[in-house]
């Protein structure tokens, strides 16, 4: 596909030899199908920052990796980093929240062993985690008609994950202490802004319709969220 109009292209570069390849171009809008096959990691990186849609489609359609029955292991990695991410700032979150009120419990008002509070709070991400893909999953059926959409979990949950690296930037309000009770709510939405260019590029429709896919997901993921912390809190 032509990262730059989304049209299908036959292939993006042909390769003359070993280190020698010449881009494709386009022949409906005449740029290179596919520029990105010769930038660098730090180049996509920001062009992911920047929210371009281009660089979404090279990674979620033209990565060949990216489009197996299941997920890249890289990708799964990427992805167990971020819940590990999500732990952390949640507990640091709870110390803070703790701090302020000068008590010492933890978790559901009692103290418990670091083990548990671990455990407890490594659940809790993973269980965020599956909503948002299980509410993604969801909204494209429901909203698509297109049950097929099921099977498209990997792809889904790809595209999660390279649109979550608001959550990497979290560490910074941690490691500099930022106190603004702003900066969460920006990071909160560069992630759903990146999220909903994500879902807009893989499934190919209007950001409009991405973005109720975003708001949907978070709404599934706090709705279970409460759920479980409410059976949580009567068992501890």
């Amino acid at each position: 596909m032509c990262v730059e109009c989304g049209h299908s292209v036959s292939s993006l570069y042909t390769e003359y030899g070993p280190g020698h390849i010449r881009l494709t171009q386009c022949t409906h809008c005449q740029h290179f199908a596919d520029k990105y096959v010769e930038l660098d990691v730090v180049s996509k990186f920001i062009d992911l920052l920047l929210h371009k849609p281009q660089v979404y489609r090279h990674l979620l359609v033209n990565k060949l990796e990216y489009r197996q029955p299941t997920m890249n292991r890289n990708v799964s990695k990427l992805g167990i980093l971020l819940i590990l991410f999500n732990v952390y700032i949640d507990w640091f979150r709870l110390e803070e929240g703790g701090r302020k009120r000068n008590v010492q419990e933890l978790l559901f008002g009692h103290q418990h062993s670091f083990a548990v509070q671990y455990l407890v709070i490594l659940l809790g991400s993973v269980i965020d985690a599956m909503s948002v893909l299980g509410g993604v999953v969801a909204a494209s059926v429901v909203l698509q008609r297109d049950a097929r959409h099921v099977r498209r979990w990997p792809a889904v949950a790809t595209a999660l994950v390279i649109s979550s690296f608001g959550k990497v930037l979290t560490l910074l309000l941690v490691i500099w202490d930022y106190n603004e009770a702003y900066y969460p709510w920006l990071l909160d939405a560069l992630q759903f802004t990146s999220q909903t260019t994500a879902i807009s590029v893989l499934f190919d429709t209007s950001v409009v319709w991405a973005g109720l896919v975003v708001v949907f997901a978070a709404s599934v993921k706090q709705l279970v969220h409460f759920a479980v912390l409410t059976i949580a809190s009567l068992f501890f």
